[in-house]
């Protein structure tokens, strides 16, 4: 059984406690951290078990010495490798919630870091643990496929206005000096590039490794980052990797990955699907209905408590950090606001989003369609506000930003 604190009582963080309150024989939750402000569900159910709460992260990590062997980060995005590093001095190992780190110089110091400490540091990137994607990887790797030639993928996932009021982090560059690059390539979609970057790969526990990027990021609502996202990944073997995603579409359009491999394709959906035709016109399908994080929670504890390899860890993820860093290099900086005529706003009078607005890129739901059928960035099928982004070349990347168009 894995000692763990948790760095939070709220929100995501008590979700995780919950999660892992319904695998006992994993996990034992010996403290947690909560704001003393806060009167939040996870902090009275914490206080209802004995579970000691502590205000700062620096009392929790003082308090637990000899009490837990794993401290479980969920914290904003730029809390993370500061909160990483200062936890593995104190001689804790750390799970980390995605994304790691937000560039590329801290990921690259963190991985020192950790290796010289001796610590574990693997990342919560869900899907990666899941069933479904260890199946499709391991077949990849196989080659029973033949090998990968492209992975599209597609969400439309909507998101209103108090998504990005919930905190002082969201929608944000960075806050306080601290990078953040908040939005669908580094937040919600994360999950669906890190997958499509993992499965592009024939390396067993390996992303494919980009040396390109063309990126339009924009924004509809309100914010300093992207709300929508086009992304066109090269990798060094020649394999293309499309990526058009945005929180602005009107319905709710599901993660949809192609992988068009030489003998096959496979249609991953949902997180929990997927559907692989062969090129003699056989057909098989995969679900996978188990709750993905219930799910690497377990897997997490097994690795941990057996000595195993980590399927996600730091190193894994350099890729996906790259093409981040690279993606808001490829947009020249802020990514530009779209223009309010083609944006339609409306109150949302029903729950869960009652008194709040949702707002919609006029036709984007068709664009996202398009786009993803084709292989195509948004200003390829023609939509009116995107414009056809730079080539960035990410061979030998290593300090983001390489501009100065940041405000």
């Amino acid at each position: 059984m894995i000692k763990l604190a948790m760095i939070g009582a709220g929100g995501y963080a008590f979700n995780l406690m919950k999660w892992m309150w319904e695998i006992p024989d994993k996990y034992q939750i010996v403290a947690a951290k909560s704001r003393p402000t806060s009167i939040s569900p996870g902090r009275t159910a914490c206080q209802e078990k004995g579970i000691p709460v502590y205000d700062t992260e620096d009392q929790l990590i003082e308090k637990v010495k000899g009490k837990a062997n794993v401290i479980y980060i969920p914290t904003p995005i730029n809390t993370h490798f500061n909160l990483t590093k200062k936890c593995i001095a104190a001689g804790f190992d750390v799970f980390l919630e995605k994304p790691p780190v937000a560039i590329i110089q801290e990921l690259d110091e963190l991985i020192k870091f950790t290796s010289q400490h001796g610590k574990k540091v693997p990342v919560a990137f869900q899907y990666l643990h899941s069933t479904i994607v260890q199946e499709l990887k391991k077949r990849i790797v196989e080659g029973r496929y033949g090998k990968v030639k492209r992975v599209k993928g597609m969400a439309g996932w909507p998101r209103f206005d108090s998504y990005f009021s919930r905190s002082d982090w969201a929608g944000k560059l960075r806050l306080n000096g601290e990078w953040i690059l908040d939005g669908t390539i580094n937040n919600p979609l994360a999950h669906m590039l890190a997958d499509q970057l993992y499965l592009a790969s024939d390396k067993a526990g390996e992303m494919v490794q980009p040396v390109s990027i063309e990126a339009e990021l924009y924004h509809a609502h309100n914010i300093e980052s992207e709300d929508t996202s086009s992304i066109r990944i090269i990798t060094d073997k020649g394999i293309e990797v499309l990526f058009n995603t945005t929180v602005c579409s009107d319905a709710k359009l599901d993660t949809s990955v192609i992988i068009e491999c030489e003998k096959a394709k496979i249609e991953y959906n949902a997180f929990c699907k997927a559907t692989i035709t062969l090129s003699t016109g056989e057909v098989e399908k995969i679900d996978d209905p188990v709750e993905k994080r219930v799910n690497m929670l377990k897997n997490l504890a097994d690795c941990y408590e057996n000595k195993k390899p980590f399927i996600v860890t730091l190193q894994t993820c350099r890729p996906f950090v790259l093409v981040v860093n690279g993606a808001f290099e490829s947009c020249g900086g802020n990514p530009p606001a779209i223009d309010k005529k083609y944006i339609t706003l409306s109150k949302q009078a029903e729950p869960p989003a009652a008194d709040t607005i949702k707002t919609v890129i006029n036709g984007i739901d068709n664009v996202l369609k398009e786009a993803h059928e084709k292989g195509k960035l948004f200003s390829e099928v023609g939509a009116p506000w995107a414009k056809k982004p730079k080539k960035f070349d990410l061979k030998g990347y290593k300090k983001f930003p390489t501009i100065a168009k940041f405000d």
